[in-house]
């Protein structure tokens, strides 16, 4: 499929995460497969029915790097349309595993990752101690902040 044709319906979309799993399936193992194969379907489900929600596909030990990698490429071709962004290793400040989405630009570009990388951890530092401050206002409101 052509990135650059002119259809970019759902319709399309679709399509083009059709072929995409089909490649996947060729290489992976089915277990991991099936994992990523529920995950697609919960996610796709979620935006037919237009909610939010949190996607549950399987148990956390089979949502492994590899399944959370390819969930993240199928995810990319659902929000634009295009199959030729990269999935490039980002960990977290803490060393945490993750992962970002880029552009093949970005991907061979060490300048330009590292910037992105600094966007993300400036990012999840403020998350963090917004939702330390969230956490810490529900204590002394004596609410449970894990409910």
């Amino acid at each position: 499929m052509n990135d650059d044709t002119a259809d970019d319906s759902p319709r399309d979309r679709m399509a083009k995460v059709a072929l995409y799993l089909e490649t996947v399936k060729a290489r992976m193992a089915p277990e991991q497969f099936a994992t990523l194969h529920e995950a697609v379907q919960e996610m796709t489900r979620l935006i037919d029915e237009g909610q939010d929600g949190f996607l549950e596909a399987g148990d956390r030990e089979s949502f492994t790097g590899d399944v959370q990698r390819e969930f993240l490429a199928v995810m990319a071709i659902v929000t634009t349309g295009r199959m030729d962004h990269e999935v490039v290793d980002m960990p977290g400040p803490d060393g945490s595993a993750g992962y970002a989405v880029v552009t093949p630009e970005v991907a061979n570009d060490p300048e330009a990752l590292a910037d992105v990388r600094e966007q993300v951890h400036a990012w999840m530092t403020e998350r963090k101690a917004v939702d330390e401050e969230l956490e810490g206002i529900a204590r002394a409101s004596g609410l449970d902040p894990e409910v």
